[in-house]
């Protein structure tokens, strides 16, 4: 379902590229740790991400049970729903072309600070297209189109990015979990995805496993 990515070796000129050389107006500690940084990249294998085929998904009857996976709708005590999170799902609808020398110098100089508010925008710092860049955590998603600036306007979402996990539960156990998707018992070092017995959850495991490798060798 999802497309096999494509892994390139970056080309050996590549850091000739303008966006790459690094003006000398930067401060020197800034500079070396952007020329420190793009050095390491360039020793890691470039991923592109896969995109999800949302219409053999639509033609086997599992998009709809696949998006109901992805939404999240927050709601208060008493249970009345206060905000419906469509972030997922917009995720892995995203298909836009990935420039190399963007992708470089992106994470060549990416930085954030996590002591500051979402909305501080100077939480994150990065060049991008030759320029240097701040911005919040909050522009940050709604530019690379996971919320809509609608969503970041109400009044709920605040305390919707709040609750949000962002670490394991703390009643999470791995063997019933996996004795729950499987009916078996969970050996780390035999485990596959095709032992999941729901197609639901192995193409949504599938998914969420491609994005984790591509993340890990940015």
């Amino acid at each position: 379902m999802a497309r096999r990515a494509q892994r390139t070796n970056p080309p050996e000129d590549v850091t000739d590229h303008r966006f790459l050389q690094f003006p000398q107006t930067l401060s020197d500690a800034t500079r070396a740790r952007y020329v420190t940084n793009l050095s390491l990249l360039l020793t890691k294998e470039i991923d592109i991400a896969p995109s999800f085929d949302w219409e053999l998904a639509a033609r086997t009857g599992l998009a709809a049970l696949i998006q109901e996976f992805l939404q999240y709708t927050h709601s208060d005590a008493s249970g009345v729903e206060l905000f419906v999170c469509q972030g997922w799902a917009r995720l892995f609808r995203i298909q836009e072309p990935v420039y190399r020398e963007f992708l470089l110098e992106f994470y060549a100089t990416v930085s954030y600070d996590p002591r500051k508010p979402l909305n501080d925008r100077t939480a994150f710092a990065f060049r991008l297209g030759g320029v240097s860049r701040e911005c919040s955590v909050i522009e940050l998603a709604t530019r690379v189109g996971i919320y809509t600036a609608d969503e970041t306007r109400s009044v709920h979402f605040p305390t919707f990015l709040a609750d949000c996990l962002t670490e394991r539960p703390e009643d999470y156990n791995e063997n019933t979990f996996w004795a729950e998707i499987t009916g078996g018992i969970y050996t780390p070092s035999t485990a596959r995805g095709g032992m999941i017995r729901s197609t639901t959850y192995r193409m949504l495991h599938r998914v969420t496993e491609v994005s984790s490798e591509v993340a890990e060798s940015d």
